[in-house]
Protein backbone atom coordinates (compact mmCIF):
# COMPACT_ATOMS: atom_id res chain seq x y z
CA UNK A 1 0.00 0.00 0.00
CA UNK A 2 1.38 3.47 -0.85
CA UNK A 3 0.84 6.26 1.68
CA UNK A 4 0.82 10.02 1.11
CA UNK A 5 0.85 11.90 4.42
CA UNK A 6 0.09 15.61 4.51
CA UNK A 7 1.25 18.00 7.21
CA UNK A 8 -0.91 17.99 10.38
CA UNK A 9 -3.83 20.36 10.65
CA UNK A 10 -6.03 21.38 13.59
CA UNK A 11 -9.53 22.61 14.04
CA UNK A 12 -9.30 26.20 15.32
CA UNK A 13 -12.24 27.35 17.50
CA UNK A 14 -14.36 29.87 15.60
CA UNK A 15 -12.85 28.88 12.27
CA UNK A 16 -14.76 30.42 9.37
CA UNK A 17 -16.21 28.61 6.43
CA UNK A 18 -14.10 28.80 3.31
CA UNK A 19 -16.56 28.74 0.44
CA UNK A 20 -14.07 30.57 -1.72
CA UNK A 21 -11.80 27.56 -1.79
CA UNK A 22 -12.37 25.74 -5.06
CA UNK A 23 -13.93 22.33 -4.87
CA UNK A 24 -11.85 19.47 -6.14
CA UNK A 25 -13.10 18.40 -9.54
CA UNK A 26 -13.69 14.72 -9.91
CA UNK A 27 -10.83 13.30 -11.99
CA UNK A 28 -11.69 11.71 -15.26
CA UNK A 29 -9.47 8.69 -15.48
CA UNK A 30 -9.51 4.96 -15.72
CA UNK A 31 -10.74 2.99 -12.75
CA UNK A 32 -8.18 2.77 -9.97
CA UNK A 33 -7.75 0.20 -7.23
CA UNK A 34 -9.68 0.62 -3.98
CA UNK A 35 -8.70 3.74 -2.00
CA UNK A 36 -9.10 4.56 1.68
CA UNK A 37 -8.93 8.09 3.12
CA UNK A 38 -8.00 8.21 6.78
CA UNK A 39 -8.14 11.22 9.13
CA UNK A 40 -6.10 11.00 12.33
CA UNK A 41 -5.51 13.32 15.25
CA UNK A 42 -9.21 14.31 15.48
CA UNK A 43 -10.87 15.98 18.44
CA UNK A 44 -14.09 14.78 20.04
CA UNK A 45 -15.97 17.49 18.16
CA UNK A 46 -14.56 16.24 14.84
CA UNK A 47 -15.50 12.62 15.48
CA UNK A 48 -18.95 13.56 16.78
CA UNK A 49 -19.60 15.57 13.62
CA UNK A 50 -18.56 12.69 11.34
CA UNK A 51 -20.26 9.94 13.32
CA UNK A 52 -23.12 8.41 11.37
CA UNK A 53 -22.15 9.82 7.97
CA UNK A 54 -22.47 7.25 5.15
CA UNK A 55 -19.14 5.67 4.21
CA UNK A 56 -17.34 6.84 7.38
CA UNK A 57 -16.03 4.63 10.18
CA UNK A 58 -15.24 6.68 13.29
CA UNK A 59 -13.21 5.83 16.41
CA UNK A 60 -12.05 8.07 19.25
CA UNK A 61 -9.49 10.12 17.27
CA UNK A 62 -9.66 8.55 13.81
CA UNK A 63 -12.13 8.59 10.93
CA UNK A 64 -11.75 6.42 7.82
CA UNK A 65 -13.66 6.83 4.56
CA UNK A 66 -13.91 4.01 2.04
CA UNK A 67 -13.02 6.03 -1.01
CA UNK A 68 -10.77 8.72 -2.40
CA UNK A 69 -10.22 12.14 -0.77
CA UNK A 70 -12.54 13.64 -3.42
CA UNK A 71 -15.33 11.25 -2.51
CA UNK A 72 -14.75 11.90 1.20
CA UNK A 73 -14.87 15.65 0.57
CA UNK A 74 -18.12 15.33 -1.37
CA UNK A 75 -19.69 13.29 1.43
CA UNK A 76 -18.72 15.87 4.05
CA UNK A 77 -19.81 18.79 1.82
CA UNK A 78 -23.21 17.17 1.13
CA UNK A 79 -23.80 16.72 4.86
CA UNK A 80 -22.75 20.33 5.54
CA UNK A 81 -25.18 21.64 2.92
CA UNK A 82 -27.99 19.68 4.59
CA UNK A 83 -27.09 20.95 8.09
CA UNK A 84 -26.77 24.56 6.90
CA UNK A 85 -30.09 24.44 5.06
CA UNK A 86 -31.96 22.96 8.04
CA UNK A 87 -30.15 24.38 11.07
CA UNK A 88 -27.91 27.21 9.81
CA UNK A 89 -24.19 27.85 10.12
CA UNK A 90 -24.30 27.95 13.92
CA UNK A 91 -25.54 24.37 14.25
CA UNK A 92 -23.71 22.06 16.65
CA UNK A 93 -20.72 20.39 14.95
CA UNK A 94 -20.83 22.60 11.88
CA UNK A 95 -17.49 24.28 12.70
CA UNK A 96 -15.92 20.85 13.15
CA UNK A 97 -17.18 19.80 9.72
CA UNK A 98 -15.58 22.95 8.28
CA UNK A 99 -12.19 21.91 9.70
CA UNK A 100 -12.51 18.42 8.25
CA UNK A 101 -13.68 19.68 4.88
CA UNK A 102 -10.89 22.25 4.63
CA UNK A 103 -8.32 19.57 5.46
CA UNK A 104 -9.67 17.30 2.75
CA UNK A 105 -9.43 20.19 0.29
CA UNK A 106 -5.72 20.44 1.05
CA UNK A 107 -5.22 17.33 -1.06
CA UNK A 108 -5.46 19.68 -4.05
CA UNK A 109 -4.79 23.16 -2.69
CA UNK A 110 -1.67 22.38 -0.63
CA UNK A 111 -2.63 24.57 2.35
CA UNK A 112 -1.66 23.49 5.85
CA UNK A 113 -3.03 23.61 9.40
CA UNK A 114 -1.74 22.35 12.77
CA UNK A 115 -3.41 19.02 14.00
CA UNK A 116 -5.48 16.77 11.72
CA UNK A 117 -3.62 14.43 9.37
CA UNK A 118 -5.01 12.93 6.18
CA UNK A 119 -3.57 9.60 5.06
CA UNK A 120 -4.52 8.27 1.65
CA UNK A 121 -3.94 4.56 0.99
CA UNK A 122 -4.35 3.12 -2.46
CA UNK A 123 -4.45 -0.63 -2.87
CA UNK A 124 -1.76 -2.03 -5.12
CA UNK A 125 -2.73 -4.05 -8.13
CA UNK A 126 -2.14 -7.73 -7.62
CA UNK A 127 0.65 -8.95 -9.82
CA UNK A 128 2.34 -12.29 -10.06
CA UNK A 129 6.07 -12.07 -9.61
CA UNK A 130 8.17 -14.38 -11.65
CA UNK A 131 11.87 -14.94 -11.26
CA UNK A 132 13.65 -14.39 -14.49
CA UNK A 133 17.31 -14.41 -15.25
CA UNK A 134 19.41 -13.80 -18.28
CA UNK A 135 18.16 -15.49 -21.44
CA UNK A 136 19.33 -19.06 -21.48
CA UNK A 137 20.77 -18.90 -17.93
CA UNK A 138 19.11 -21.05 -15.29
CA UNK A 139 19.06 -20.05 -11.58
CA UNK A 140 21.47 -22.90 -10.95
CA UNK A 141 24.01 -21.19 -13.16
CA UNK A 142 24.01 -17.99 -11.06
CA UNK A 143 26.90 -18.96 -8.81
CA UNK A 144 28.87 -17.10 -6.18
CA UNK A 145 32.35 -17.55 -4.76
CA UNK A 146 31.06 -19.84 -2.00
CA UNK A 147 28.35 -21.61 -3.99
CA UNK A 148 29.90 -23.52 -6.86
CA UNK A 149 28.76 -26.52 -8.85
CA UNK A 150 32.39 -27.55 -9.26
CA UNK A 151 35.14 -27.30 -6.64
CA UNK A 152 37.40 -24.23 -6.65
CA UNK A 153 40.14 -23.20 -4.23
CA UNK A 154 38.73 -19.68 -3.73
CA UNK A 155 36.93 -20.47 -0.47
CA UNK A 156 39.84 -22.57 0.79
CA UNK A 157 42.51 -19.92 0.20
CA UNK A 158 40.22 -17.25 1.65
CA UNK A 159 39.73 -19.31 4.82
CA UNK A 160 43.49 -19.93 5.12
CA UNK A 161 44.22 -16.23 4.68
CA UNK A 162 41.57 -15.38 7.29
CA UNK A 163 43.20 -17.83 9.68
CA UNK A 164 46.64 -16.30 9.10
CA UNK A 165 45.20 -12.82 9.69
CA UNK A 166 43.72 -14.06 12.97
CA UNK A 167 47.12 -15.42 14.01
CA UNK A 168 48.73 -12.05 13.25
CA UNK A 169 46.02 -10.30 15.28
CA UNK A 170 47.02 -12.39 18.32
CA UNK A 171 50.78 -12.17 17.56
CA UNK A 172 51.65 -8.92 15.75
CA UNK A 173 55.28 -10.01 15.15
CA UNK A 174 54.12 -12.67 12.69
CA UNK A 175 54.66 -11.18 9.21
CA UNK A 176 52.32 -10.99 6.24
CA UNK A 177 52.86 -13.83 3.78
CA UNK A 178 51.56 -15.21 0.50
CA UNK A 179 49.60 -18.42 1.15
CA UNK A 180 49.55 -21.06 -1.56
CA UNK A 181 48.08 -24.54 -1.80
CA UNK A 182 50.18 -27.13 -3.59
CA UNK A 183 51.75 -30.56 -3.55
CA UNK A 184 53.37 -31.89 -0.42
CA UNK A 185 54.62 -35.09 -2.02
CA UNK A 186 56.24 -33.72 -5.16
CA UNK A 187 59.69 -34.16 -3.64
CA UNK A 188 61.33 -37.10 -1.90
CA UNK A 189 60.37 -35.84 1.56
CA UNK A 190 56.60 -35.46 2.10
CA UNK A 191 55.45 -32.38 4.01
CA UNK A 192 52.26 -30.74 5.23
CA UNK A 193 53.59 -27.21 4.70
CA UNK A 194 56.62 -25.00 4.47
CA UNK A 195 57.75 -21.45 5.19
CA UNK A 196 60.02 -19.79 2.63
CA UNK A 197 61.33 -16.23 3.21
CA UNK A 198 61.52 -13.58 0.46
CA UNK A 199 59.93 -15.88 -2.13
CA UNK A 200 57.49 -13.25 -3.51
CA UNK A 201 57.95 -9.68 -4.74
CA UNK A 202 55.16 -7.11 -4.23
CA UNK A 203 56.24 -3.71 -5.50
CA UNK A 204 59.27 -2.75 -3.45
CA UNK A 205 58.48 -5.32 -0.76
CA UNK A 206 59.54 -8.93 -0.50
CA UNK A 207 57.04 -11.35 1.00
CA UNK A 208 57.53 -14.79 2.47
CA UNK A 209 55.57 -17.82 1.30
CA UNK A 210 53.57 -20.31 3.34
CA UNK A 211 52.57 -23.49 1.53
CA UNK A 212 49.78 -25.74 2.77
CA UNK A 213 49.91 -29.11 1.06
CA UNK A 214 46.79 -30.42 -0.60
CA UNK A 215 47.50 -33.90 0.73
CA UNK A 216 47.32 -32.58 4.32
CA UNK A 217 43.82 -31.18 3.83
CA UNK A 218 42.44 -34.66 4.47
CA UNK A 219 43.29 -34.22 8.16
CA UNK A 220 40.96 -32.74 10.81
CA UNK A 221 40.68 -28.96 10.82
CA UNK A 222 42.62 -28.69 14.10
CA UNK A 223 45.64 -30.38 12.50
CA UNK A 224 45.49 -28.17 9.40
CA UNK A 225 45.40 -25.10 11.64
CA UNK A 226 48.30 -26.54 13.64
CA UNK A 227 50.30 -26.61 10.40
CA UNK A 228 49.54 -22.90 9.93
CA UNK A 229 50.75 -22.15 13.46
CA UNK A 230 53.84 -24.34 12.85
CA UNK A 231 54.76 -22.25 9.82
CA UNK A 232 53.93 -19.07 11.75
CA UNK A 233 56.56 -20.14 14.31
CA UNK A 234 59.13 -20.34 11.51
CA UNK A 235 57.99 -16.93 10.26
CA UNK A 236 58.34 -15.50 13.76
CA UNK A 237 61.86 -16.92 14.03
CA UNK A 238 62.78 -15.36 10.66
CA UNK A 239 61.54 -11.91 11.73
CA UNK A 240 63.42 -12.13 15.03
CA UNK A 241 66.52 -13.60 13.37
CA UNK A 242 66.32 -16.75 15.49
CA UNK A 243 67.88 -19.83 13.91
CA UNK A 244 65.32 -22.50 14.73
CA UNK A 245 66.22 -25.30 12.27
CA UNK A 246 69.29 -27.07 10.94
CA UNK A 247 70.20 -30.01 8.67
CA UNK A 248 68.62 -28.34 5.64
CA UNK A 249 65.57 -27.37 7.68
CA UNK A 250 64.75 -30.89 8.82
CA UNK A 251 65.87 -30.60 12.45
CA UNK A 252 63.75 -28.32 14.67
CA UNK A 253 65.69 -27.17 17.69
CA UNK A 254 64.65 -26.00 21.16
CA UNK A 255 64.30 -22.41 19.93
CA UNK A 256 61.62 -23.57 17.53
CA UNK A 257 59.84 -25.29 20.42
CA UNK A 258 59.87 -21.99 22.33
CA UNK A 259 58.42 -20.11 19.35
CA UNK A 260 55.73 -22.75 18.84
CA UNK A 261 54.82 -22.60 22.52
CA UNK A 262 54.44 -18.83 22.27
CA UNK A 263 51.88 -19.35 19.48
CA UNK A 264 49.85 -21.87 21.49
CA UNK A 265 51.33 -25.22 20.45
CA UNK A 266 52.74 -28.10 22.44
CA UNK A 267 55.77 -29.78 20.88
CA UNK A 268 57.15 -33.31 21.09
CA UNK A 269 60.77 -34.24 20.34
CA UNK A 270 61.35 -36.72 17.55
CA UNK A 271 64.80 -38.36 17.23
CA UNK A 272 64.90 -37.68 13.49
CA UNK A 273 63.45 -34.15 13.15
CA UNK A 274 63.67 -32.65 16.64
CA UNK A 275 60.85 -30.58 18.13
CA UNK A 276 58.85 -30.51 14.88
CA UNK A 277 55.79 -32.46 16.02
CA UNK A 278 53.12 -30.05 17.27
CA UNK A 279 49.66 -30.33 18.80
CA UNK A 280 47.05 -27.62 19.35
CA UNK A 281 46.31 -26.68 22.94
CA UNK A 282 42.68 -26.63 24.06
CA UNK A 283 42.83 -22.98 25.07
CA UNK A 284 44.34 -22.11 21.68
CA UNK A 285 41.48 -23.91 19.92
CA UNK A 286 39.04 -21.90 22.03
CA UNK A 287 40.74 -18.64 21.06
CA UNK A 288 40.43 -19.46 17.36
CA UNK A 289 36.99 -21.13 17.57
CA UNK A 290 35.37 -18.98 14.86
CA UNK A 291 38.40 -19.31 12.59
CA UNK A 292 38.36 -23.10 12.93
CA UNK A 293 34.66 -23.18 12.04
CA UNK A 294 35.22 -21.18 8.83
CA UNK A 295 38.26 -23.25 7.90
CA UNK A 296 36.38 -26.50 8.50
CA UNK A 297 33.64 -25.40 6.08
CA UNK A 298 36.31 -24.89 3.41
CA UNK A 299 38.00 -28.29 3.84
CA UNK A 300 35.81 -30.15 1.35
CA UNK A 301 38.53 -31.56 -0.93
CA UNK A 302 42.07 -32.85 -0.66
CA UNK A 303 44.90 -33.88 -2.99
CA UNK A 304 46.07 -37.43 -3.65
CA UNK A 305 49.79 -38.08 -3.07
CA UNK A 306 52.14 -38.16 -6.03
CA UNK A 307 52.65 -41.63 -7.48
CA UNK A 308 56.16 -42.67 -8.48
CA UNK A 309 56.61 -44.31 -11.85
CA UNK A 310 57.79 -47.89 -12.05
CA UNK A 311 60.64 -47.14 -14.43
CA UNK A 312 64.28 -47.22 -13.51
CA UNK A 313 65.72 -44.14 -11.92
CA UNK A 314 68.69 -42.44 -13.45
CA UNK A 315 71.90 -43.27 -11.62
CA UNK A 316 74.16 -40.47 -10.52
CA UNK A 317 77.65 -41.56 -11.41
CA UNK A 318 79.46 -38.72 -9.67
CA UNK A 319 77.51 -39.16 -6.40
CA UNK A 320 76.59 -35.40 -6.42
CA UNK A 321 73.29 -34.40 -4.85
CA UNK A 322 71.22 -31.59 -6.42
CA UNK A 323 70.24 -29.03 -3.76
CA UNK A 324 68.09 -25.90 -3.77
CA UNK A 325 67.65 -22.95 -1.42
CA UNK A 326 64.53 -20.80 -0.95
CA UNK A 327 65.39 -18.37 -3.79
CA UNK A 328 65.55 -20.94 -5.35
CA UNK A 329 69.11 -21.34 -6.62
CA UNK A 330 70.41 -24.81 -7.37
CA UNK A 331 73.77 -26.46 -6.82
CA UNK A 332 75.14 -30.00 -6.91
CA UNK A 333 77.15 -31.14 -3.89
CA UNK A 334 78.86 -34.39 -3.09
CA UNK A 335 77.12 -36.31 -0.35
CA UNK A 336 80.22 -36.33 1.82
CA UNK A 337 80.53 -32.52 1.53
CA UNK A 338 76.85 -31.99 2.36
CA UNK A 339 77.16 -34.11 5.46
CA UNK A 340 79.93 -31.89 6.83
CA UNK A 341 77.43 -29.10 7.69
CA UNK A 342 74.89 -26.61 6.42
CA UNK A 343 75.53 -24.76 3.16
CA UNK A 344 73.87 -21.31 3.34
CA UNK A 345 72.73 -19.18 0.41
CA UNK A 346 74.12 -15.66 0.60
CA UNK A 347 71.01 -14.21 -1.09
CA UNK A 348 68.11 -15.60 0.94
CA UNK A 349 70.04 -16.80 4.04
CA UNK A 350 68.39 -20.22 3.78
CA UNK A 351 70.17 -23.55 3.63
CA UNK A 352 70.56 -25.61 0.49
CA UNK A 353 68.48 -28.75 0.83
CA UNK A 354 68.44 -31.91 -1.30
CA UNK A 355 66.07 -31.43 -4.21
CA UNK A 356 65.33 -35.07 -4.91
Amino acid sequence: MTTDTLTPVVQVPGQLDLPQMPAIPAPVAAAKPATTTKLTGLTNSNTNALNGLPGWQVTKTTATYSGSPTAALNAVQTHMDTVRANQGGRATGYQSLIAVRNKLRECSTGTSHPAVTVTVKRAKKTTTKTRTGSPGVSPKARLTRKRQDTYTTAQLVSALETAWTAIRAQHPDVPAVVIIVGSGTGSKQAKYGHFAPIRWQHGDNQLAEVLISGEGLKRPVEEVFTTLLHEAAHALGHVRDIKNTSRQGRWHNQKFADLASELGLDTTKDPRIGWSLCTLRKETATTYKAVLAELKAALIAYRHPETNGGGETKKNNNNAIPCACQCPRRIRVAKAVLELGDITCGVCDSHFEPDE
